[in-house]
This record gives C-alpha cells, sequence and structure tokens, in this order.
C-alpha cells in the first residue's frame, strides 16, 4: 500500500469517529446535585414549610433518632456516589465504596429505627399509614431532582446497567429528602419514623426504578 493511499484510509477512518465528550469530574456532579437538594428544601422553609425541629427538641438527644438520620446520610452520599461512578469505566473502586457506604447506612438507619421502637408506640392505624404516605412522598419530592440529575449523568456518560444506575440513583436522592423530613416531620412514633423516614429511600427505589430505568435506555438510544 502506498503512503498516499494509507494516508487517506487514516482520513476516512478519523472522518467517521465520532467525536469523544468530556464526562464531568464525578466530585463535580454530587456536588450539583447536594446543591438543587439544598436550594429545594431552603425554597421550602422559605415558603412556609415545615421547619427543623427546635434545638430543645428531645429527639437531638435521642441516639436512635440520631442513628436513623446519620444512616440516611450515608444511604445518600454512598448511593448517589456509586449511581455516578458506575456509568464511568474505571470507576469501580469509587462504585464498590459507595455501596458499602450506602449498605453500611441503610443497616444503621433501620437499626436506628428498631432501636426507637424499644420506647415507641407499635399501634398503627389509617392515619398512621396515612402520614406515613405523605412523608415518603414528600421525601421523594424533595430528592428527585438530585435523583434525576444523577441519572442525566449516567446517560451522558457511558450507561451500562441503567436498572443498577437508576436504583442507586433513586435510592440516594430520596435518602437526602428523606433526611429532611426525618428533621422536620412532628411525629415523635418510632413505627412512623421506621417505616416512613428510613425505609423510604428503599420503597422509593423498588416501586420507581422500572419506569425510570425505561426512560433511561430510550434517552440513551436517541444519544447514540
Amino acid at each position: 500500500m502506498s503512503p498516499s493511499s494509507s494516508e487517506d484510509r487514516i482520513r476516512e477512518l478519523v472522518r467517521d469517529l465520532r467525536p469523544v465528550r468530556a464526562i464531568p469530574p464525578l466530585r463535580a456532579v454530587a456536588a450539583a446535585a447536594l446543591a438543587v437538594f439544598l436550594l429545594i428544601v431552603a425554597a421550602g422553609w422559605l415558603l412556609g414549610g415545615l421547619q427543623p425541629r427546635p434545638r430543645t427538641d428531645p429527639a437531638w438527644s435521642s441516639p436512635s433518632y440520631l442513628a436513623a438520620l446519620f444512616g440516611l446520610g450515608l444511604v445518600a452520599f454512598g448511593a448517589i456516589s456509586a449511581a455516578l461512578a458506575s456509568a464511568v469505566p474505571g470507576r469501580e473502586p469509587t462504585l464498590r465504596l459507595g455501596m458499602r457506604l450506602a449498605a453500611f447506612g441503610v443497616v444503621t438507619a433501620i437499626a436506628g429505627g428498631i432501636a426507637g421502637l424499644a420506647r415507641g408506640d407499635l399501634g398503627f392505624g389509617g392515619a398512621d399509614l396515612a402520614a406515613c404516605v405523605t412523608c415518603m412522598s414528600h421525601a421523594l419530592q424533595l430528592g428527585l431532582a438530585s435523583s434525576l440529575l444523577a441519572c442525566g449523568f449516567i446517560v451522558y456518560a457511558a450507561m451500562r446497567r441503567p436498572s443498577f444506575g437508576a436504583a442507586l440513583a433513586l435510592t440516594g436522592g430520596v435518602a437526602l429528602g428523606a433526611a429532611a423530613v426525618h428533621t422536620t416531620c412532628p411525629s415523635d412514633s418510632a413505627l412512623h419514623q421506621l417505616i416512613a423516614h428510613s425505609l423510604a429511600p428503599l420503597v422509593a427505589a423498588a416501586l420507581l426504578t422500572p419506569p425510570l430505568a425505561a426512560l433511561l435506555r430510550r434517552l440513551r438510544r436517541r444519544e447514540l
């Protein structure tokens, strides 16, 4: 093959290649997801939404209450980090670390709720169920934007497992919302806090992952 024909072949190959898109740093995307969440929470407070419990509230000295809050924070950080890392080849260590943190957070949040049952009322009626649905819906509303932002990054980067990424993004985003709800909800029922707060991220992921994953697949096909 002559040098001129080789150069022509190389030009043809280069012409057929699509430009490589720069992937934003994971820290920047995670920070953006947190910033969006904080803006939504702040806007809700300014518009007269539920305010955090006062500093003198006995809940702030309850180990079980604080354990649930700390666990939800770990779930949020770990799951969102893992969701973002799952879409970037070579970030498997970050994915594994995020999964471990999220798993430990789930255990901590649930353990805090179970520990609180020792001092709480186990009764559960129709009004309690309605309150649980309200808190779960509020947690979803607060964290949905962060979840969708993470999903947008997953589609933009190199989505490999849409269901896995969507589940992690939902779990992390709703955990952020549940943490905010946990600090503002006036209910002192340990059973309510366990079901409506600690378990909210898992319930949201179980119910909403299939439709969200289907949406991610459709958006990815449009990108290709």
